[in-house]
């Protein structure tokens, strides 16, 4: 005698000898563990599999870390029929325009099942319908979306569209497991628990059914019509000529079933474990010029660099984010749309004569000059503060764990966004800098009236004004501001022109290899530099510490799939000329054959653990050191000739800032400078290959380029996350 067992999902049958019949109704029903850790599987002959559907699980599916029912249960955990549990069913979302849905993660999906069935048994009576709404929120997809139950629509919270459509899944496709419409689906329960409930969902037989099973249940629709042969037998079949056609020619050569076999349930049970680990690392992401020509672009960006630091992780630290308890999570910020600015006044200044290139530079170039502008410039700045501080907090009321757990922040700046960023970050006030310079015009005319009394007391009337013009700006400067509500742990700079604004102000190389001068480690712990070699619009910012960094190249990034690669903790700070600065070549009147030299060291970086010989090495430094010297002489001599007053003044004021800091003759300040190494490396450029042709195009797209950079989402996750450069 034989007995037949059929698991619930129908993929496997089980055929046996009556002699182990005992044994193994015996271990039909233990805990899972209990099962899964035995070694009872030998006792099973046979595994009949040729009426299965063992392979309908997509492999996207299996590849989410949570094994399918199938492997998890060997036996029936249902012996009757009944209704389903929230574990079974599962939850999907779909934006206007996507072909498939997506399944929400098993965490995700029961909460959202046990707010609808509370919704669907008690309802809200009683709340008004701003207190429903609030209750039928729920935050799924790691914290970025809320669900609302009622209207069936998953929304983001941080940024405004990326809309989608959620269903409850009950019934699903074999093979795609994609969920059967909801108004079919349901229908199809309804029918199926009015027939089947409490029936023995398998039983045993002596024999196996041959040829076609009756139909014993049918339900038709518009366009389709589905047929039980058992509570488990589910097929659907489409109402059209061509598949009635084809179902005949079936029969005729003995294929039993020609339709679709439909599942009850998900092929993945919904566990509360099934869920991502808690954010550790807020990572704002911060735009540059444009944003107004293209509404809703940093919000792509954002979605492609999360994307490609997932990719990078899945790659490169597949167990990483589990086992570390540690999650970096991005926010796009847009600061440019809510501001007005001129209002129209530039649109209606624009000739119509190649209007379109025109309309292009206003809603893009044009950003610079508005922030360059006294009068706009404290509206920007306040606008991407009030965004930063407002998503923070959102957040925070989302998460409370974050704060006091000592979670972190960073921000990612592209283009302007780096400068603006920066101000905000340091507390940069355009005012201070007019104080500097009105304050040294005032003792530049002090030192040119010769100790004239008369002089004197005007100069002293004018600093009096100035001084408390001043005094009045910072007090509204102050009551408008307001301060960042977290600090920033890194700031990572892409196509930055940061370096080229900050020597506009007037900030110069100290000599000392800190970045207090540029910003402080109380303000931001690390600066990042990044740049494509052909970006027109950056800049870079290590020779605005050390001088002599001008000659040196900056490290290029890691290839994220490169074997061997040299963590960047690793990285030794200390750094070696690996070429000759134009104004070292221009002083030296180097050849056309030299300069070919030279300059072919500089296109082409070298390896940054390529180090020179001591005598390369010195005699770089010695020409750094007379450099400099031919530059501080020149600027003497310009000054006492032909400078206006304020560039005599501004060059007296860098004068007296050196010598200030001087503890030591000219000669050893001078060495001191060329042997002194930055606390660490600043600037990063991505690998870059030569060609005219290529190094054109590259000028066009090279601006654009980082989002989407699998190298560049590797340099960031990994400073965001230290301890991956070890893995």
């Amino acid at each position: 005698m034989q007995m037949s067992f059929r698991p619930p999902d129908d993929r496997l049958s089980l055929t046996f000898d009556n002699k182990n019949a005992s044994d193994i109704v015996g271990r039909m029903y233990p805990s899972v563990e209990s099962l899964v850790n035995s070694d009872s599987f030998e006792d099973f002959e046979t595994i009949d599999s040729h009426d299965s559907d063992t392979n309908s699980v997509p492999e996207s599916l299996t590849s989410l870390g949570t094994p399918p029912r199938s492997r998890t249960f060997l036996y029936p955990r249902k012996e009757f029929v009944d209704h389903l549990q929230p574990e079974e069913v599962r939850w999907f979302y779909k934006k206007d325009g996507d072909k498939k849905w997506s399944p929400f993660i098993g965490y995700d999906s029961l909460r959202i099942e046990c707010r609808y069935r509370v919704h669907q048994q008690n309802g809200f009576e009683g709340l008004s319908e701003a207190e429903t709404a609030d209750l039928d929120l729920i935050l799924v997809r790691g914290g970025l979306y809320e669900v609302d139950v009622t209207n069936a629509t998953c929304q983001p919270v941080y940024w405004s569209g990326d809309k989608s459509r959620i269903i409850r899944g009950t019934w699903f496709y074999d093979h795609t497991w994609q969920p059967m419409d909801e108004g079919y689906s349901s229908q199809v329960e309804t029918q199926y628990l009015s027939s089947f409930l409490g029936h023995r969902l398998y039983e045993e037989t002596t024999s196996l059914h041959k040829g076609n099973k009756p139909v014993i249940l049918s339900i038709r629709f518009t366009e389709f019509y589905v047929e039980w042969t058992s509570p488990t037998d589910v097929f659907l079949f489409k109402d059209t000529a061509s598949s009635r056609l084809f179902r005949a020619v079936g029969n005729k050569l003995g294929v039993s079933k020609s339709g679709s076999r439909l599942h009850r349930g998900y092929c993945l049970d919904a566990i509360m474990d099934d869920k991502p680990t808690d954010i550790t690392h807020l990572v704002f992401v911060v735009h540059g010029i444009g944003q107004k020509m293209d509404t809703g672009h940093i919000v792509r960006c954002c979605h492609e660099i999360r994307d490609r630091t997932e990719e990078v992780k899945s790659k490169l630290f597949p167990h990483f984010e589990h086992n570390e308890n540690q999650r970096a999570e991005f926010l796009p910020v847009e600061w440019r749309s809510s501001l007005k600015l001129d209002g129209d006044t530039v649109e209606s200044l624009t000739p119509q004569k190649m209007r379109g290139i025109r309309v292009i530079l206003n809603a893009s170039a044009m950003d610079v000059m508005y922030y360059t502008s006294p009068l706009y410039r404290s509206e920007i700045t306040h606008g991407l503060e009030h965004e930063l501080n407002r998503l923070y907090n959102m957040f925070c009321e989302r998460h409370p764990y974050f704060e006091p757990n000592g979670g972190k922040v960073s921000i990612v700046a592209h283009s302007l966004g780096c400068v603006i960023s920066y101000d905000i970050i340091t507390g940069w006030n355009p005012i201070t800098l007019y104080d500097q310079f009105v304050s040294s015009v005032i003792e530049e005319e002090r030192e040119q009236s010769g100790g004239s009394n008369e002089v004197n007391k005007e100069l002293d009337i004018a600093e009096n004004r100035v001084t408390e013009i001043e005094r009045l700006l910072k007090e509204v400067h102050e009551k408008r501001a307001k301060p960042l509500r977290f600090k920033v742990e890194n700031l990572f700079c892409l196509g930055s022109p940061l370096g080229v604004f900050l020597a506009l102000r007037g900030v110069r190389p100290l000599g000392k290899g800190t970045l207090d001068h540029i910003i402080t480690k109380q303000a931001c712990k690390r600066l990042f530099n990044i740049y494509h070699p052909a970006d027109p619009v950056a800049y870079r910012l290590e020779p605005l510490i050390l001088k002599h960094y001008s000659t040196i190249s900056p490290l290029v990034i890691h290839k994220c799939d490169s074997p061997n690669k040299v963590p960047y903790t690793k990285i030794p700070s200390t750094a070696f000329a690996a070429f000759q600065s134009s104004s070292e070549v221009a002083s030296e009147k180097m050849d056309v054959s030299d300069q070919d030299s030279v300059g072919s060291g500089s296109t082409c970086s070298p390896p940054p653990f390529q180090v020179p010989s001591p005598t390369r090495r010195k005699i770089s430094l010695r020409k750094v050191g007379g450099w400099f010297d031919s530059f501080t002489k020149s600027m003497s001599k310009e000054g006492e000739g032909s400078m206006s007053a304020e560039l005599r003044a501004l060059n007296r004021l860098e004068r007296e800032a050196e010598s200030s800091r001087a503890h030591t003759p000219q000669d050893q300040a001078n060495r001191d400078l060329d042997q002194t190494d930055l606390e660490y490396r600043l600037d990063y450029t991505l690998p870059y290959s030569g060609g005219i042709t290529r190094g054109y195009i590259s000028v066009v797209t090279s601006h654009t380029s980082y989002w989407n950079n699998l190298d560049v989402a590797c340099f960031i996750l990994s400073h965001l996350h230290p301890t991956l450069q070890s893995v």
